[in-house]
């Protein structure tokens, strides 16, 4: 998919599949009338509508947790963004739960997410996913994460962000039909979005392509699942980030 495609995608899923789609068309507005690059528009995740009930749980793995921390220090020091993607699956009762992550935690020299060094170890990593692993442990699930320091952008997701996780979703799909050969479905993959910002929070987001609920859908419970199977819940959407409605109010 060409990025042209995915970017209206994106902006007929905020300004036309949203209940807020209002505040959204009012947000773009004001940010390009400041000539604000359009993939640099901050999005809060605030006033996206949530996944359905069933799939509104996301449990983080201890080993996966930790290693974000080490990720989200890294950015705490130099203020540059660090890519990873997590490794999960859905449960029987429509739960995800992320059991591996790839990172690349020396990639700390650009305030640009740059997904090239690691997109090598994904990327065999799917050439050698077999069907039988989900058949054992449910539906794959895929996030493509990022953090954000200190900027324009900040605690909220850029337009760009969402654009980034529309083509994800087709990549994936195109990626699984040409180089996979272990018989595993296309269909039986699916990809969301997540954020780590400088408040703190883990913010996550689902790119839905089926055509009656096209758009884009916020987690609104993620927990750490300790070793114990003990599970604390995580701050995500939690209206402690500089979140824009404000900063919305405040430039009309």
């Amino acid at each position: 998919m060409e990025r042209e495609e995915a970017k209206n995608i994106a902006i007929k899923c905020l300004i036309e599949n949203n209940s807020n789609r209002d505040f959204y068309a009012s947000s773009f507005e004001i940010f390009l009338n400041q000539g604000c690059n359009p993939e640099n528009i901050p999005i809060t995740p605030l006033y996206l509508d949530n996944v359905c009930e069933n799939n509104n749980l996301v449990f983080i793995e201890e080993n996966v947790y930790n290693k974000l921390l080490k990720i989200r220090k890294i950015t705490e020091r130099t203020n540059n963004e660090i890519p990873y993607f997590i490794i999960g699956f859905e449960q029987k009762n429509g739960s995800v739960v992320f059991k591996n992550i790839i990172a690349d935690m020396e990639q700390n020299f650009t305030q640009e997410t740059d997904y090239d060094r690691i997109t090598t170890y994904f990327a065999e990593y799917l050439r050698q996913l077999n069907n039988t692993d989900i058949e054992k442990n449910g539906k794959l699930i895929i996030c493509k994460g990022h953090t954000h320091g200190i900027g324009s952008v900040s605690d909220n997701f850029s337009f760009g962000d969402l654009i980034s996780y529309v083509s994800f979703k087709f990549q994936i799909r195109d990626f699984i039909k040409t180089y996979n050969h272990k018989g595993v479905n296309p269909n039986d993959i699916d990809t969301v979005g997540m954020l780590m910002n400088s408040c703190g929070d883990f913010n996550m987001v689902y790119y839905d392509d089926n055509p009656y609920r096209m758009g884009f859908y916020k987690f609104t419970n993620i927990f750490l699942k300790n070793k114990d199977n003990k599970t604390i819940l995580l701050p995500s959407i939690s209206y402690n980030g500089n979140y824009i409605k404000k900063d919305i109010e405040n430039r009309k």
